[in-house]
């Protein structure tokens, strides 16, 4: 896809499937209109198409209950197809002059999101759309602030001091997706057809409870854009629309998928080393039953497991002092329980978290507080000198040079701790190190040097991320003379005309000889480097902010420069 990753559709679709379940003929549709938005950009901005020349492809919106999966696709889909994603609460907006969130400001972030991100385009979800078209102008309605960017073209603002600054968003790098759930839509469809919601001639027969929800998914099902405007959006809006599209509320097959193949990992994640989960059938059923009730799809069994593992469960994992071997979810007295295995050797470190917690990151801190006791407080080498024999050594000699583990009573403790992010961090860099450059420059003061090139203040641009891009997609965008041929830095075109383009990386592994751009790319689990940066980046920005400057502080008190 021009202005995301070089995967195609397919590729595409077969990534989004693993975790979104139930949607896959959404998933298809959604995959069909980015891929066409991104080609029609490419003609535009690459090869010198007039606008006029194209047809006008619109923005998609997608309709469909709480809890469909609406926002999930859009988030995963962007993520696979390597685009920028934003998402906006419609309903928070209101027009200048009143009180609550405005497009404008909206804009201007996505605007410099873009500015920094030449070679992307960007997925914008509109959320909650129906909300604000709902809006009254007294309440200030700012439905209209979206005629322009769903046009396309470039949109400019001059900003009107700090709070609310300039800028010139490019909304034909913009791919919009509006979604809502379009309460009562169905009662308009079904006039269209000139049936009743209840018609038994115009439905196949559903029996049982489901039966007046199963018909109104199937009316909601042949919804079109006429429908969308006789419900009460603008023409002005829905005219610059070119595709809908129902996503039906998760059934019961679905929902057990997610159980299966989504839940188990990502809780999973959160258990310390290498802990094994599982959920029993009785464990499953009782989430899906409960769901099912709630009419709240995946976010009720997150709901569900949330007050289970978060609670009690939680307090056990880290307060036995020894690593969890194993979860197993049941049933007891008609509600969820859980049955936990311990290891006897090596007490569980379990720090205070922040964010996400993952089993590399718990890991990679077991292995140096295991460092840190087997030396008896005394490191083997010096971490301003030598980079050790792997990264637990190397964080581990960290902690004892910097005074922060002691030794007492014969016996040594971690005194001031890595958080989870920030011996991710610590991994993503020694291994950037030891496997992808020459063994010149493996030596400690290239981690401050890697350090200071992943700053978040460019984001996603960042020197160090376009490094381990390089690594998971092969591919580098570089400058280029007119032949499309990279430009050594500082160099020149002979024609004076910038241009820039997606060449081969010429990244090769130390060691194996692997080379992205021979194989499509790596992916973090083919990586070590790669891996620990994927978890880095899965933080909240707070988190990374924070360990960047905490492991800068550490490798400046030891000396690394």
């Amino acid at each position: 896809m021009y202005g995301g990753s070089d995967k195609s559709i397919d590729q595409v679709v077969e990534e989004v499937r693993r975790t979104v379940i139930g949607q896959d003929a959404a998933v298809e549709w959604l995959a069909a209109f980015v891929d066409a938005s991104c080609a029609r950009t490419r003609l535009v901005k690459v090869e010198g198409v007039d606008t006029l020349d194209l047809p006008v492809m619109g923005s998609a919106l997608i309709v469909g209950p709480t809890a469909s999966g609406k926002s999930h696709l859009a988030k995963t889909f962007a993520r696979a197809a390597g685009l920028i994603f934003r998402s906006i609460d419609a309903s928070q907006m209101s027009a200048a002059g009143y009180k609550g969130a405005t497009f404008s400001g909206e804009w201007a972030q996505l605007a410099d999101a873009l500015e920094q991100n030449p070679g992307s385009n960007a997925l914008v979800l509109i959320d909650e759309v129906d909300k604000l078209l709902m809006q009254t102008e007294r309440e200030g309605s700012a439905r209209f602030d979206l005629l322009k960017p769903l046009e396309g073209g470039v949109l400019e603002s001059a900003g009107s001091g700090m709070d609310h600054p300039g800028f010139s968003l490019d909304c034909d790098r913009c791919v919009f997706v509006l979604a809502g759930a379009f309460t009562g839509i169905e009662e308009v469809v079904a006039r269209r057809l000139g049936q009743s919601r209840g018609s038994m001639g115009f439905l196949a027969p559903v029996s049982g409870a489901d039966e007046a929800s199963a018909r109104e998914a199937r009316l909601r099902a042949q919804m079109t854009l006429d429908d969308i405007e006789a419900w009460g959006a603008p023409r002005e809006l829905v005219g610059r629309l070119s595709t809908v599209r129902f996503l039906s509320a998760l059934g019961e097959d679905a929902l057990r998928q997610i159980v299966r193949r989504n839940k188990v990992a990502e809780y999973a994640r959160m258990l310390p080393g290498e802990a094994r989960m599982t959920i029993d059938q009785d464990a499953e059923d009782l989430l899906v039953q409960r769901a099912l009730a709630a009419n709240y799809g995946a976010r009720s069994i997150n709901q569900q497991l949330n007050a289970l593992f978060f609670g009690r469960l939680w307090r056990d994992v880290r307060s036995d002092g020894r690593p969890v071997s194993s979860l197993a979810l049941t049933v007891r007295d008609g509600e969820l329980d859980y049955d936990l295995a311990f290891d006897g050797g090596v007490r569980a470190c379990c720090p205070d978290v922040d964010g996400l917690l993952a089993r590399r990151a718990f890991t990679l801190l077991r292995q140096v507080h295991e460092r840190v006791e087997r030396w008896g407080g005394v490191a083997p080498f010096d971490p301003c000198e030598s980079l050790g024999a792997d990264v637990a050594d190397y964080g581990a000699a960290l902690l004892l040079a910097g005074g922060q583990a002691v030794v007492r009573g014969g016996r040594a403790y971690v005194r001031e701790d890595f958080s989870l992010a920030e011996v991710v961090l610590l991994g993503a860099l020694y291994d950037l190190l030891r496997d992808w450059f020459p063994e010149t420059d493996q030596e400690p003061g290239s981690l401050s040097t890697l350090l200071s090139m992943g700053s978040l203040t460019t984001g996603a641009t960042s020197p160090l991320g376009l490094l381990f891009g390089q690594i998971e997609t092969g591919r580098r965008y570089v400058r280029v003379d007119a032949s499309g041929r990279p430009l050594d830095e500082g160099g020149v075109p002979a024609d004076g005309e910038e241009r820039w383009a997606w060449v081969d990386s010429q990244l090769v592994r130390e060691g194996d000889g692997t080379r992205p751009a021979a194989c499509g790319g790596l992916a973090p689990e083919q990586d070590r480097a790669l891996g620990c940066y994927d978890e880095f980046r899965s933080y909240p920005e707070e988190s990374r902010r924070a360990a960047m400057t905490g492991l800068a502080f550490r490798l400046l008190q030891v000396g690394v420069r």
